[in-house]
């Protein structure tokens, strides 16, 4: 387990609390009280039983087809399928689905989603969701890193992945721009591990605080490792350099892929004043969305 502790134990507990309602839902508890309402009818059924064993004791005959019967019983209940096996498949994906828009929606939450960190859905894929950091302080600061969120069609059994479109330089993010989330989820734990977790340690692992908690063995950029340890002022630099990449043209306004449900262009000083002024205005209400983002042209 690593230092940064981000999960919101009380929020896992609700949602995992709700999960299991819905598990309840389709394995219900006996009803004792059928049962127990009649005892004469137990007593009368129980002396049958004393009757019917007496008979057995002295036909061995009897006593061996009882077996038999015995054994077919349990063969029986093996080979029956259980109800998760006998669920149909849609009915899986639709549950799944339908989990994964809840998470989404809770991203309302602001102790879910960090500060500076926006995501959304692909525009033909739920399971993929494009997400910006905006970075403020630090080895990044004034970074604008662009990333995206895959969610496997078996979640929440099986652990996301994220992956960064930008030009990356950090000990746990490889060559591919795939970031190591066996360092903070070593187990990923169904209904207790939350895509809101995921989103708080993707911010987090740009803090010194977190950066000068990685070891070795957990760094896939070996490079990037040995230069933070040894060269703190050359990572400095170079983490500068790929942060001052990001908010360039060319890469600030490139929309890529093209799925990419946000956008970045450039406004206009007469638009930027209008869009401010809308911001402003809708400082009061709950929360402000958008699917394009924009910003001013660069000096």
């Amino acid at each position: 387990m690593s230092l940064f502790q981000t999960r919101s134990r009380k929020n896992s507990a609700v949602m995992g609390a709700n999960a299991s309602s819905q598990h309840n839902l389709h394995h219900p508890q006996p009803q004792q009280h059928l049962l127990s309402g009649h005892p004469q009818t137990l007593g009368s059924s129980s002396s049958l039983l004393h009757s019917s064993q007496d008979s057995i004791d002295h036909d061995p005959h009897a006593q061996q087809n009882q077996q038999q019967q015995q054994y077919q019983q349990q063969q029986q209940q093996q080979n029956r399928p259980s109800a998760a096996a006998a669920r149909p498949q849609l009915f899986s994906d639709f549950f799944r689905r339908y989990e994964l828009m809840i998470e989404f929606s809770n991203l309302r939450n602001p102790h879910h989603c960090p500060s500076g960190l926006y995501v959304m859905p692909a525009t033909d894929n739920m399971n993929q969701w494009f997400g910006t950091l905006f970075i403020h302080k630090g080895y990044y600061r004034n970074a604008v890193f662009k990333f995206q969120l895959l969610i496997p069609p078996d979640y929440p059994d099986r652990r996301p992945s994220v992956r960064f479109l930008s030009d990356m330089f950090h000990p746990l993010i490889d060559s591919h721009g795939e970031l190591m989330l066996q360092y903070q989820f070593p187990q990923w734990r169904p209904h207790r591990d939350y895509l809101f977790h995921v989103l708080h340690f993707v911010k987090a692992v740009f803090k010194k605080c977190v950066l000068d908690t990685f070891v070795e063995k957990q760094a896939v950029n070996k490079e990037a490792y040995r230069i933070y340890r040894q060269e703190n002022k050359i990572f400095a630099k170079l983490a500068q350099q790929r942060a001052q990449l990001s908010i360039t043209e060319n890469d600030l306004y490139n929309h890529y892929p093209s799925n990419n449900s946000i956008k970045f262009a450039p406004l206009s000083d007469d638009e930027f004043i209008d869009l401010k002024q809308k911001m402003m205005g809708s400082a009061a209400t709950v929360g402000f969305s958008a699917s394009t983002f924009k910003s001013r042209p660069l000096d």
